[in-house]
């Protein structure tokens, strides 16, 4: 062969090699966990308060983009909570930033009678930092301020906020994996010397 086309022949695999890594890349994958882990608060008032197991479930399709931004899409919750969404509009998108965090709020219609006038509403559930398969996962629990029930004034701290960790057996485990979870969060400006306690 000539030395043209060795040079055609290399630059077409090397070009089949990129396609086929993009795509492999950017491919949708499945993701289905179920978690066991611990509810607890952040803070001195939160190691002198108790913890609570609590199980997390993820069902859906997580990819990459282009430019290296994860989205998932499908469901995220705990079991045994109840939110105002109706089941059948409870698929999130969720985009995760480049820190590793996803906000997770649904967008939903609220009907004052079957077959009736359409509300759209909209619920700020929590936070979500995972490992790339889901494995590991943090929740940060966005609480209503002061008692209030309006979801549009949730919060959360660092310094006294509420967190469920997966898996974990106990708080001092569950803070492990939120601290390797959000290091990237943590280590940003103002930030660098904070650590969930």
């Amino acid at each position: 062969m000539s030395r043209k086309g060795w040079i055609i022949t290399i630059s077409s695999l090397i070009v089949i090699a990129l396609a086929a890594s993009a795509i492999y890349y950017t491919f949708p994958r499945n993701v289905e966990v179920r978690l066991t882990g611990i509810k607890y608060r952040l803070g001195e008032e939160g190691a002198k308060a108790g913890t609570e197991q609590a199980t997390v479930f993820i069902k859906g399709k997580s990819r990459m983009t282009w430019k290296g931004k994860r989205i998932f899409r499908g469901e995220v919750g705990i079991v045994g909570e109840d939110i105002p969404v109706p089941e059948d509009q409870r698929r999130l998108t969720i985009h995760f930033d480049d820190k590793g965090m996803g906000a997770m709020s649904y967008a939903y219609f609220d009907y004052d009678r079957p077959g009736g006038t359409a509300h759209p509403r909209t619920y700020r559930y929590h936070t979500l930092f995972a490992n790339k398969d889901y494995s590991e996962i943090t929740l940060l629990l966005m609480m209503p301020r002061g008692g209030n029930t309006d979801t549009s004034s949730k919060w959360w701290s660092g310094e006294d906020g509420f967190m469920l960790s997966a898996p974990a057996n106990n708080r001092e485990e569950a803070l492990v994996v939120s601290n390797q979870l959000m290091r990237k969060y943590l280590s940003q400006p103002g930030l660098e010397r904070f650590r969930l306690q």
